[in-house]
């Protein structure tokens, strides 16, 4: 059996399917592609839009994040990564959404600004963070409403959605922006220490 990740290391998103690979105890191998190599003809033949991850479990090619923790979490032995409960596994559904929707294009959008921008030796647009802000803000009041001080997202265990959240989180905590909102939901910040004691997190540590 063979199983790859293919994506930049430092990417949430390559993370998050990480993650589920780790919390299964799968052996994969991680292609590291470098920035910008994700545009190019080697990588489009992988994804066609250009993104990462894409990931490949022997002959099957998959990509999309969501699609490729689902997968794992099917194909896989091991805990599962789903609950079983109605309500709960539509919650979990619902935070997945959110961070497509509403943390990727904001929150992380911001850290990337903060974090990334600099090193690539521009300097952060205050005018956009500032557009993202607001969003940024309901965003985590909503995260931490639906969560509602659970141990984790949708209960007692790790689902698909603290897999999904947490590498997002993890950058946002990083920014001015993410400390001063993070000061005012401590269950979140509480969460992303769970989170980040687990294996799986410690396993896939960005280098920063």
């Amino acid at each position: 059996m063979s199983v790859t990740v293919y994506g930049v290391q430092a990417s949430p998103y390559v993370r998050g399917a990480r993650m589920g690979l780790e919390e299964k105890r799968v052996d994969y191998n991680f292609v590291d592609i470098p920035i910008g190599a994700h545009k190019e003809p080697a990588h489009i033949a992988r994804h066609p839009f250009g993104r990462v991850p894409a990931f490949a479990h022997d002959d099957f090619a998959l990509y999309e994040t969501q699609a490729i923790l689902r997968y794992i979490d099917q194909v896989f032995p091991g805990e599962p990564l789903q609950p079983k409960d109605a309500r709960a596994q539509a919650r979990m559904n619902q935070l997945m959404g959110i961070v497509d929707w509403y943390v990727m294009p904001n929150m992380s959008a911001m850290a990337f600004q903060r974090l990334i921008v600099p090193r690539l030796g521009g300097k952060p647009d205050e005018a956009a963070i500032a557009k993202l802000l607001p969003m940024a803000r309901i965003a985590v009041a909503e995260i931490d409403r639906l969560s509602d001080g659970r141990p984790y997202l949708t209960g007692e265990k790790v689902s698909l959605a603290d897999l999904m959240l947490a590498p997002h989180y993890f950058y946002f905590m990083l920014t001015p922006e993410g400390k001063s909102l993070g000061s005012d939901y401590p269950r979140l910040g509480a969460w992303l220490a769970r989170m980040e004691a687990h294996p799986s997190m410690k396993a896939t540590a960005p280098k920063m």
